[in-house]
C-alpha cells in the first residue's frame, strides 16, 4: 500500500446508452464492477474515493460544475488529496493490479502525470495525476474545455507515457454490446 496515492473511481456518469443504470453496479462474474475495482485498488492505495455515487464505507466527492463530465469528477478528487491521484473510470471491470502497479511505479517527483497510450490514443480515465495538476484541471473547466484527454495532451504537463499496457485491462462498458453475456 502506498500512502501517497489515493484512488478516484469515477462513478457519476449517466450511462444513457445503457438505459441509465449505475455502471459501477453491473455484475461481472458474480461481482460488481465496483467490487472488482476495489479488490485491485485497496491493497495498493491509501484511500479509495468515489466521484458521483454514495457508496457506504467510501468517501465521496461531488462535481462543482454540473455537466462537465469526468473532468469535473477529477477536479473534485484532486481537491481532497495532497500527493497523487489514481483516476479510474467506474466502468472498467478488467482493471489489473499489474496496470495499477505500473502507473504507480512510473511516477517521479518531476512529473505531473503518468498516462497510458494505446496506439496514438491517450486513455485519460486511467491515469495518475499529481495534486499540483488541480489548477490546470480547474482552468480547463472554467474555459469549457471538458475533454479529459486534453488534460494530458494539451496543457504542457510533464507526462510519462506507458505504451505497453494491456488493452483488455482498459476495456470499458459503454453500450449493451459491451456487456458480457
Amino acid at each position: 500500500m502506498d500512502p501517497t496515492v489515493s484512488a478516484l473511481i469515477l462513478a457519476g456518469g449517466k450511462a444513457t446508452r445503457l438505459g441509465g443504470i449505475a455502471k459501477h453496479e453491473i455484475m461481472i462474474a458474480g461481482r460488481s464492477i465496483f467490487e472488482r475495482q476495489v479488490a485491485v485498488l485497496a491493497p495498493r492505495v491509501a484511500e479509495i474515493i468515489v466521484s458521483g455515487a454514495d457508496i457506504a464505507g467510501y468517501r465521496s466527492v461531488r462535481d462543482q460544475l454540473a455537466g462537465a463530465g469526468p473532468l469535473a469528477g477529477i477536479a473534485a478528487g484532486l481537491a481532497v488529496i495532497t500527493d497523487w491521484l489514481l483516476v479510474i473510470a467506474g466502468d472498467m471491470p478488467y482493471l489489473t493490479g499489474e496496470l495499477v502497479d505500473a502507473l504507480i511505479a512510473a511516477r517521479a517527483p518531476e512529473l505531473d502525470a503518468v498516462g497510458i497510450r494505446i496506439g496514438d490514443l491517450p486513455e485519460p480515465l486511467c491515469c495518475l495525476l499529481h495534486a499540483r495538476t488541480r489548477d490546470t484541471v480547474e482552468r480547463r473547466l472554467v474555459a469549457g474545455r471538458f475533454k479529459a484527454s486534453g488534460l494530458l495532451t494539451d496543457e504542457g504537463l510533464r507526462v510519462r507515457w506507458l505504451t505497453d499496457a494491456d488493452p483488455a485491462a482498459l476495456r470499458n462498458l459503454n453500450s449493451p454490446s459491451d456487456l458480457p453475456r
